[in-house]
């Protein structure tokens, strides 16, 4: 994973909440908060960072906070990848009238791939659990180390972006949830991340909880 430049993070931060929430929405938000310099200590990443997150927390909804957050992945993947395009419709291909197989398929694939974790199971017979097994402390790029664990999951749904930007693809026709079963933000040992799938109009009643 290359390393995210604090500015191009905050920068995407800023677009997103504008792009949810309507033009100068992030200016007011963020008003007086720089982002630091790439050659900013530990200290001054990770007060930053912190920062930002009491403000999404303060000022913005969990369900638009939680969509921000995602839309500002740093690794995504898009409707022009090798999911898409290739890898998720031969494994329909495989099971086209069992999901259930069809989603042990996908689990088993992305098993040890990296993007969506270094382990990945089909949890339940219907969601893919991610397991990214950090070694016990958060490697996000955006604070180079700066902290062992988040200041709270606002932070994390970014990781969750990137989840959800490649099983987005599995089913084109349904919609693609992902939530966290636990990182370290919430005292867990790991970053590990649930998949499902549901209608296009379903928000399901655990969604944005964690």
């Amino acid at each position: 994973m290359s390393w995210i430049s604090p500015a191009k993070h905050d920068a995407d931060i800023r677009r997103e909440t504008d792009r949810r929430l309507g033009p100068g929405y992030a200016a007011r938000m963020l008003a007086g908060l720089d982002a630091p310099g790439d050659a900013a200590s530990s200290e001054a990443l990770l007060a930053w960072a912190q920062e930002v997150s009491r403000r999404m927390e303060t000022c913005i909804g969990e369900e638009d906070r939680i969509a921000i957050r995602e839309a500002c992945a740093c690794i995504k993947s898009n409707r022009y990848s090798a999911y898409n395009k290739k890898y998720f419709p031969a494994l329909r291909a495989e099971h086209p009238d069992d999901d259930a197989a069809y989603l042990a398929a996908v689990a088993a694939f992305m098993n040890g791939r990296g993007r969506c974790g270094k382990k990945v199971e089909l949890a339940g017979g219907q969601r893919i659990r991610s397991y990214f097994q950090f070694g016990g402390r958060c490697v996000c790029d955006a604070v180079r180390g700066a902290w062992e664990r988040p200041p709270s999951t606002t932070w994390c749904r970014c990781c969750q972006g990137t989840v959800k930007s490649v099983y987005q693809f599995v089913f084109a026709d349904r919609e693609c949830f992902v939530d966290i079963v636990e990182t370290f933000a919430t005292g867990g040992t790991d970053c590990v991340f649930d998949t499902w799938f549901g209608e296009r109009t379903e928000r399901p009643a655990n969604a944005g909880k964690g």
